[in-house]
């Protein structure tokens, strides 16, 4: 009886174990099938020192992937200098973020499309997330690809020592994620290597051109050599900033100072470390012989455009600015400054043929324009305050009246306690944050309100919930208390015979 029971048991088992075998090796093909080998190789075939080299990490195949990393990329930092990395050209939407370790050589990067993986979350949770067929719609609305693809290119400056092979390799690789929320299969796959000359080099191209917060047209290209740029009258200098490809290349700027009305030109001559090679830079620099460039506007945070127009000499400006310029789209322009305010005055005109030009006050910071109204402003000493309407569900504080305001020459709306020591106003700085503030004509000073019932009210209840601890925290003392000594009362004793 038992050898035949044995016998079924077999028959019965041994199909069911084949079936999980064939599964097992379905799971694994398929999971080999997504995976991804990770390849480094150097544009450049060979180098010499002081040349700038880039470095590509690509996937063999990019499976709808969302994120990746922290990858580290290990690289001879006795010869190379990292400078800088940046995402794939193919990887649009990802950000891209990286670390240099210290006392290491190795460069740890990782990327994320963080807007994919909201919306493939929002859609599985709008469709039924655990819908297989809702996770391959996901998977497909992501980039994918399955030829390789470059997701990260490394600069590097070859060092005065390096000689010979300098080598990059891969190390760690973790963190590949795909579209439906899967881990994908990653393998390290060659590294690599290039050979730097010793011969002296004949580049003579520049990396970067710049002319202080000057806008160049057009943008800087290692391969253009004309460049235009427009300043107003008040200019008479620009810092020009060039640095060449190679190191050991020599740089000389000439005409950037003592600019004359009209056309200027600025000439940036690179010579080549060999001293045979030679390329001439050209940046002409107009001088207008106003103060304000012509075709000037500024876009404010709101989308509101506005035309820098040449301001009339009856032009109030309040007391200690001073006029001076500021960049706007790369152009200089008009302004008036006060020493340990962050916005600036400027006159221009909203876009609008109805508008009339004006004074308006200009954040550079957050972009954020105001018209400028002398009977509704208070100077700080680092601040512009500004009086606005109180919106309706801003609540007056318990125990002030509406009342008239005098802060210096200015007179303006605001609330006073019951008892007249205290005058507060609604007001709004400069980043366009607005609520109550202190004036405090004593002292000549303004700051943000707080209220002292707020303060009493949050010891108040700060009391209350410390007294409410120790309350329960007696009880429970008392209770474990009561139980140990009812413990004792219940224990046999001895009886003496």
């Amino acid at each position: 009886m038992t050898k035949y029971f044995r016998k079924i048991t077999a028959v019965t088992l041994l199909p069911i174990l084949c079936a999980a075998l064939v599964l097992c090796s379905f799971v694994s093909t398929r999971r080999a099938a997504g995976g991804v080998t990770v390849n480094l190789s150097f544009r450049e075939s060979s180098a010499q020192t002081g040349d700038v080299i880039t470095l590509d990490v690509s996937f063999s195949a990019f499976p709808s992937i969302t994120r990746f990393g922290p990858i580290e990329i290990g690289y001879d930092s006795q010869y190379l200098m990292f400078l800088g990395m940046d995402i794939g050209s193919a990887l649009e939407g990802f950000e891209l973020t990286h670390e240099e370790p210290e006392d290491t050589e190795l460069i740890r990067f990782s990327a994320v499309n963080a807007e994919a993986e909201e919306a493939m979350l929002q859609g599985g949770a709008t469709e039924g997330g655990s819908d297989p067929t809702t996770k391959a719609a996901n998977r497909d609305a992501v980039f994918s690809s399955d030829t390789p693809v470059v997701v990260a290119s490394l600069k590097f400056r070859v060092n005065e020592q390096a000689r010979g092979d300098v080598k990059a390799w891969l190390g760690t690789i973790s963190g590949l994620r795909d579209s439906a929320l899967e881990n994908v299969v990653a393998g390290a796959g060659t590294g690599a290597s290039i050979v730097v000359q010793a011969q002296v080099s004949s580049d003579a191209t520049l990396a970067s051109l710049s002319a202080g917060a000057l806008k160049l047209e057009p943008e800087f290209d290692p391969g253009i050599f004309q460049y235009n740029a427009t300043v107003s009258k008040n200019v008479t200098d620009v810092a020009v900033k060039a640095v060449a490809f190679n190191l050991n290349s020599k740089v000389t700027v000439e005409g950037e100072s003592n600019l004359q009305l009209g056309n200027n030109v600025v000439e940036i001559t690179v010579t080549a470390e060999d001293g045979e090679a030679v390329k001439v830079y050209t940046i002409n620099i107009y001088r207008s012989d106003s103060v304000l460039v012509d075709g000037v506007q500024l876009i404010d945070l709101e989308g509101v455009t506005y035309d820098f127009v040449a301001f009339p000499e009856s032009l109030v400006i309040p007391a200690e600015f001073y006029q001076s310029t500021c960049m706007v789209d790369g152009k200089e322009v008009p302004c008036f400054r006060r020493d340990g305010v962050q916005s600036v005055l400027i006159y221009v005109r909203a876009h609008a043929e109805t508008s009339e030009p004006g004074l308006y006050v200009y954040n550079q910071r957050t972009d954020t324009m105001r018209r400028y109204e002398p009977g509704k402003m208070l100077l700080r000493s680092s601040l512009i305050l500004t009086v606005v309407e109180k919106p309706a569900n801003v609540m007056v504080p318990e125990g002030f009246a509406p009342a008239k305001i005098t802060y210096g020459s200015t007179e303006i709306d605001g609330y006073v306690s019951k008892d007249k020591s205290t005058r507060i106003a609604y007001l709004k700085s400069e980043d366009g944050t607005a609520r109550f503030y202190v004036i405090d004509s004593t002292n000549g000073d303004l700051y943000p309100y707080r209220s002292t019932a707020t303060s009493q009210n949050l010891f108040l209840y700060l009391f209350i919930v410390c007294a409410s601890i120790a309350v329960v925290e007696a009880l429970i003392i008392g209770h474990l208390i009561y139980r140990k000594k009812h413990a004792i009362r219940r224990q046999i004793k001895p009886r003496r015979v």
